[in-house]
């Protein structure tokens, strides 16, 4: 066996000055090495809920089935179908069936393009809501099911964010849509369901030399799109918003899961 020899490093770790997360690496050299981070990355599913009812116990039967049976969703439901709710919101839902449930009260109100950071986790404390125990019609509204934010700084002038992202919906002729934005700037192209039942959308951000203006494309998919351009100032805390939209209120579209990386570079 050869000889080997080893020597100490003296590399320093590089970190955020805001957060104190360890964001890479100085070599002895003065060389930089940026380490890839996870921004967001969920497998609870956050969907579009179709027409159907909560009752006053906070049981929900809906009136499409869903693809399987979610031990743990959040769904998307309209103004009123809560008894007090009287915006719409998301909630955290046990599904026993596909089309049956339990509703939970702790209503996240990232929809239709809000700010407010929200990525799915299982509550830790369940209290089953009070339905209107009526029929609500479902949202055809076009409605952000996840915001990641995205701090600012953390891409560089010539870093990436990786967006990934699986769908799932029911076949029919009605439209199924899914998007991601970059603040209020749709990056990529869509995907567009009817009766296909899901699929994956992959997209890169890439800050273009300065944190101000960015170009973004599509690295996965459809290859022929033409590159996107924005004018979102990254220095500043920005968000990765995952919208998903059905144009027939006895659809669903459910976004399975998700991930959201930054590769910073300068």
């Amino acid at each position: 066996m050869a000889n080997i020899t080893y020597k100490p490093y003296n590399s320093a770790f590089l970190s955020d000055t805001s957060t104190g997360d360890i964001t890479g690496a100085l070599g002895v050299q003065g060389q930089l090495q940026y380490f890839p981070r996870v921004l967001g990355v969920a497998g609870i599913p956050v969907a579009v809920a179709n027409t159907g009812t909560i009752a006053t116990a906070g049981g929900i039967t809906l009136g499409t089935a869903l693809p399987r049976i979610y031990p743990a969703i959040w769904l998307y439901f309209p103004a009123s179908a809560v008894v007090g709710d009287a915006t719409g919101g998301l909630y955290f839902c046990v599904m026993t069936s596909t089309t049956v449930g339990t509703v939970y009260a702790g209503k996240q109100g990232v929809a239709n393009g809000v700010t407010a950071s929200f990525q799915p986790t299982v509550p830790t404390t369940l209290v089953a809501v009070v339905g209107s125990n009526a029929e609500y019609t479902g949202s055809t509204t076009a409605t952000n099911l996840v915001n990641v934010t995205i701090p600012a700084g953390s891409i560089g002038l010539n870093g990436l964010v990786r967006v990934t992202v699986n769908w799932t919906s029911n076949n029919s002729a009605g439209a199924k849509t899914g998007k991601v934005f970059l603040l209020t700037t749709q990056v990529g192209v869509s995907s567009a369901y009817t009766t296909s039942t899901g699929g994956t959308q992959m997209i890169s951000i890439r800050n273009a030399g300065t944190a101000a203006f960015n170009s973004s494309q599509v690295v996965g998919g459809i290859s022929t799109s033409a590159a996107v351009y924005s004018a979102v100032n990254t220095a500043v805390d920005t968000y990765i918003g995952i919208q998903g939209t059905v144009a027939v209120a006895t659809d669903f579209m459910v976004l399975e899961g998700y991930t959201v990386e930054v590769f910073p570079h300068d």
